[in-house]
């Protein structure tokens, strides 16, 4: 797990990080080992360890799914979190860096940056292409086999993005 680079005192990037009270202003970037980039978000639901989620301007974040792209969501970015963060509570989503956990369903070969889409209703990685929802920036350094359930595998991230069917260029 990444360590904080940054002057951030008591930034916890270890995963472990969800908050019932806010220690910093939504939105704070921080910066951690890997070349790691990090956001510090509220959580309007729970999510788990390598999940998928989009990261409003206002620093709020939701599990991505594809219904989601179907509109420009000019504004929005990507998070991958790293630990456990409850609904309505605080913590740090990873945006870029080596070593850093994706949630999967199925079969992913390491090594692998193409034919990566984001799941219909899940937060995920699946591999196929998803009705146009191609994952790109986001590089498999862990095979997985779940035989259809959810697991987590480790990528590099590198400034990951989504080309969804309906959403401009």
């Amino acid at each position: 797990m990444a360590t904080q680079t940054s002057s951030l005192i008591g930034a916890n990037l270890s995963g472990a990080s969800s908050d019932a009270t806010a220690l910093f202003a939504l939105g704070t970037r921080a910066t951690g080992t890997g070349d790691s980039v990090w956001e510090y978000v509220e959580a309007t639901a729970t999510f788990v360890t390598g999940e998928i989620v989009l990261v409003g301007v206002n620093g709020t974040a939701k599990t991505l799914i594809s219904s989601l792209l179907t509109a420009y969501t000019e504004g929005y970015d990507l998070g991958f979190c790293q630990g456990v963060i409850n609904q309505g509570e605080f913590g740090w989503v990873a945006k870029r860096g080596a070593d850093l956990y994706v949630l999967v369903t199925g079969t992913m070969t390491a090594g692998s940056d193409t034919g990566l889409a984001l799941g219909a209703n899940s937060g995920r990685l699946v591999h196929g292409t998803a009705g146009g929802n191609t994952m790109f920036g986001v590089w498999l350094t862990e095979s997985v086999s779940a035989s259809g359930l959810r697991s987590v595998a480790k990528a590099v991230l590198q400034w990951p993005r989504i080309e969804a069917s309906g959403q401009p260029g």
